[in-house]
């Protein structure tokens, strides 16, 4: 059986792990009163002590749980924590097994055939590293274009062939791969929180709410007063938007510049679309002026946690609940 790539199995991983913070988000009132029940279950306590920061070895044991939790109280609970917790656990598991796999299959990495290569791309993380090569751009350079999706048998017999080259002594000890791996699932990590982990959070609650909905890849442009240009969610799509959704993360020292942004963009289109939501989904320390700011221009600024309240919202928008929409946009550009 072929192995997935680690970016297949992190995304996969990912996947599970948004619906089981959904699913905590709900039972525990958007993260902020679990029940004993909850903090006694130990994947939902990992969860949500790593959203408190603790680290996930940290997890207290059961009896001193709750005041464990109410000694954190005060602690905003962060999504991207409680994810990645338990998301760097499986793929340091599932990194170790590949690498005990792979160099059980090469005899440590001493017989390394073409055809194996160009059967077991996914293997080509754990070989960059084995050759000490940690750019697929260099690495390209060498042997012409490969991926861990594929490799080509040329491109295979020229990778065997350096693998051929090294000295018994030059091939790292597992444990020296496993070190260096961390770098990939880091790099790996960070890419599914911006891609997936707070889009796709927002994407459940929508559906949860029975809300139809165009993602930013599924549509060409929502037209503006000054420019066309794509939300992160469109309400139910772009020729008849009730609705749009922005998700951002951001930092305390980046808030006023992507303030500004978001706002300009709900001016845009709710200045072109009347009776159009805006919502702006943030996560991160934003800063309370530049949050304030927003709120005289989006409908609705909400935390990530408490996006499942925010979809029945516009859910009764849809189903003819004005009372829902809370600012009106008249903007026009003219010539004089």
């Amino acid at each position: 059986m072929i192995r997935p790539t680690i970016y297949q199995y992190a995304a996969e991983q990912m996947k599970g792990l948004v619906d089981l913070l959904l699913d905590l988000s709900d039972k525990s009132g958007g993260f902020a009163n679990p029940s004993e029940s909850l903090l006694n279950d130990d994947l939902a306590a990992t969860i949500l002590f790593c959203g408190k920061g603790l680290h996930i070895d940290q997890l207290p044991i059961n009896h001193e749980r709750y005041n464990s939790w109410l000694s954190r109280s005060a602690i905003p609970f962060d999504i991207e924590r409680a994810a990645t917790g338990l998301l760097y656990q499986r793929l340091k598991k599932f990194t170790d097994e590949l690498i005990k796999d792979y160099y059980a299959q090469t005899g440590d990495f001493k017989i390394v055939s073409a055809d194996w290569i160009h059967k077991n791309p996914q293997a080509l993380s754990v070989i960059m590293h084995v050759m000490g090569t940690f750019s697929r751009q260099e690495l390209n350079k060498l042997v012409g274009p490969v991926s861990d999706s594929g490799i080509s048998k040329p491109a295979s017999q020229r990778v065997a062939a350096l693998l051929q080259k090294l000295a018994p002594s030059q091939i790292p000890h597992p444990d020296q791969i496993r070190e260096r791996i961390k770098a990939t699932t880091e790099g790996i990590v960070r890419d599914l929180v911006g891609k997936l982990l707070l889009e796709e959070f927002v994407a459940h609650a929508l559906r949860r709410a029975n809300v139809p909905f165009r993602r930013e890849s599924e549509y060409p442009l929502l037209a503006g007063v000054v420019y066309d240009f794509r939300a992160d969610f469109v309400v139910p799509d772009e020729v008849a938007p009730k609705a749009f959704l922005e998700v951002r993360k951001s930092s305390s020292r980046h808030a006023s510049l992507y303030a500004k942004d978001k706002m300009f963009s709900a001016i845009n289109w709710k200045g072109k679309h009347q009776a159009c939501l805006g919502i702006l989904v943030v996560d991160g320390p934003w800063t309370s002026s530049s949050l304030q700011t927003m709120a005289r221009v989006f409908d609705y600024v909400v935390p990530i946690a408490s996006v499942k309240e925010v979809a029945r919202k516009v859910r009764d928008y849809l189903d003819g609940d004005t009372k829902v929409l809370q600012w009106l946009i008249h903007f026009r550009v003219e010539k004089p």
